[in-house]
């Protein structure tokens, strides 16, 4: 199930198992990488226009027509009860204030080699976006700490550890504040 609304939205309640990718985002682009090949696609949306919207540009990366497709109160989209799914979200401030209280906090990095290269969180875990799916056996015990660049990544990245049972925390916020927040930032 692809989830086209915000990671505001999607973080405060969505369908378990879901992965949210937000439809101003360029979504075929992360489902590509993202979903297998050929499996079906059910589409979860604010208003029909953003489904369709978001059918149309899925045909660019080989999506002919989702399965499904659901429209309006996220609610309605599970079975009498069931409950939505949902996880924290946080900015690099609070993860300060986390590593400072537990110490061992398990930071998973999801931004590209190049914008690695150019600065890091110490200690953390270092897994591009479109490696994860395959990777994510290789993601520490504990609850992780996600964060990319700005937020959108990091959101995609936290829905598809969360739809594989793994507690997450979505970093949403610019890495820039990184240091600002007092986190060891290593500049290669």
């Amino acid at each position: 199930m692809v989830d086209l609304r915000s990671r505001v939205a999607f973080a405060d309640g969505h369908v378990a198992g879901s992965f949210n990718f937000e439809s101003t985002g360029n979504p075929a682009t992360y489902v590509a990488w993202l979903i297998p090949w050929g499996k079906p696609v059910t589409l979860l949306g604010d208003t029909p226009a953003q489904s369709a919207d978001a059918q149309r540009e899925l045909t660019r990366v080989g999506i002919d027509r989702p399965a499904a497709a659901a429209t309006g109160d996220p609610a309605t989209w599970v079975r009498e009860g069931e409950q939505l799914a949902s996880f924290p979200r946080a900015g690099f401030a609070d993860l300060a204030e986390a590593h400072e209280r537990d110490g061992d906090v398990v930071v998973l990095d999801v931004r590209r080699d190049s914008e690695r290269a150019n600065g890091f969180i110490e200690g953390s875990v270092h897994m591009p976006l479109h490696q994860l799916h395959a990777r994510v056996g290789e993601v520490p015990d504990g609850t992780v700490w996600v964060h990319c660049a700005g937020g959108m990544r990091a959101a995609i990245a936290a829905s598809l550890l969360d739809a594989t049972g793994r507690k997450v925390i979505a970093i949403d916020d610019g890495f820039e504040a990184a240091a600002e927040a007092g986190l060891s930032v290593i500049r290669p």
